[in-house]
């Protein structure tokens, strides 16, 4: 028995989904949510996202709106909470979530979970709430202390799911046992459909970005940058791997993402590198809309990413990709395929910068068929 029940469900008028949500937690999260709303039509889901950092850190806030602006786009959720730069602010959106008299509250967060039940509870007196929180809470020792503000508590049981399980076998058990959600495996991957109003956009930057018409080759997307130093490729070492496929074939263009806090630095030395080496390379990011991301991805011939979402809009786009990981959490990575290969940082601290530009290069060459 789910511990939600279907006659809870049933006479549910909103439901508060609160967890601190990446873009590629929510591009997996949005498939069960989805499914959800479509089961039980008449609850109204919204959605709380902010991570109660409460400070002013651009890259989170701009990572919030791109979030509600996706979130909005789906068409299916009524109300989000983005990231707040205050408690003021925060307390703002606790007195607004007051105002919807939620009858359930389902808070799924693998750090300050014990934070979150505490929210859930100060948003309603009479919401059932259930918190899903990590195997590791205080060992389970304090649950009931710590937890108390929750009608029920979850911990996923990893040990019964396969050794080599994927992030949306996790949340399908998640899903089915904390709310009776169940999809075939059919339904589990994601989907990420960009707006037609958007294609307008990516094709002028495309034109603007690459206008030589005798080079309009392979078009590659990279990105080398994610939220975690450990994470990220350096600007150099993308460079010599730009210059080592431009080498075999001059006419191909690279696209470098990267979010708004860096694509003025960014830009400078692309730039530099650029007037250098006679490459054709253009540093993006995110200007009006969301979809201007992945709808640039679509368009790739390739993507080369550090582990960050881009790597499962790649997926979700099924566009060839290669991935740099690092060897925690292997069910974040997207399946083995012909088109798709994840590379581990093995090597030195197992960070993703002691991955080679020439394993990369070798890989990447393998994939095209070019070696």
């Amino acid at each position: 028995m789910p511990i939600v029940s279907t006659k809870q469900l049933q006479t549910c008028k909103r439901l508060l989904f609160i967890s601190p949500v990446a873009l590629g937690d929510f591009l997996y999260l949005k498939t069960f949510l989805i499914a959800l709303k479509k089961q039980y039509g008449h609850i109204e889901i919204d959605i709380w996202l902010d991570d109660i950092r409460c400070n002013s850190d651009s890259w989170r806030l701009s990572r919030s709106k791109i979030l509600q602006q996706w979130m909005d786009t789906e068409g299916v959720f009524k109300l989000t909470y983005g990231c707040t730069d205050s408690k003021s602010a925060m307390q703002s959106h606790i007195e607004q979530a007051k105002l919807r008299q939620y009858d359930i509250i389902f808070c799924h967060s693998v750090s300050k979970s014990r934070q979150y039940s505490h929210i859930a509870r100060s948003i309603s007196d009479s919401a059932f709430i259930v918190s899903s929180i990590p195997k590791s809470a205080s060992f389970g020792w304090l649950n009931k202390l710590f937890f108390g503000h929750s009608n029920h508590i979850f911990i996923l049981n990893e040990n019964s799911l396969p050794k080599s399980h994927h992030i949306t076998d996790r949340y399908n058990m998640i899903f089915n046992q904390v709310l009776g959600l169940s999809l075939p495996p059919e339904q589990l991957m994601p989907t990420l459909k960009v707006p037609e109003a958007i294609e307008p956009i990516t094709q002028s930057w495309l034109n603007g970005k690459f206008s030589d018409l005798k080079k309009q080759g392979k078009l590659i997307f990279l990105n080398h940058l994610s939220t975690n130093d450990k994470k990220d490729w350096k600007l150099s070492q993308l460079f010599s791997l730009i210059e080592k496929i431009s080498a075999m074939d001059p006419t191909q263009r690279f696209i470098i993402n990267v979010t708004q806090e860096n694509f003025e630095s960014v830009s400078v030395e692309t730039e530099k590198f650029t007037t250098l080496t006679n490459t054709q390379a253009a540093v993006f990011t995110v200007n009006e809309h969301f979809f201007e991301l992945p709808s640039l991805i679509a368009h790739a011939d390739f993507v080369v990413t550090v582990d960050t979402a881009i790597l499962h809009f790649a997926f979700a786009a099924q566009r060839p990709l290669l991935a740099m990981m690092r060897e925690k959490k292997p069910y974040w990575a997207p399946p083995e395929s012909e088109v798709s290969h994840v590379m581990y940082a093995t090597e030195g601290r197992g960070h993703i910068e002691d991955i080679s530009v020439d394993r990369v290069f070798q890989q990447y060459k393998e994939m095209n068929s070019l070696s």
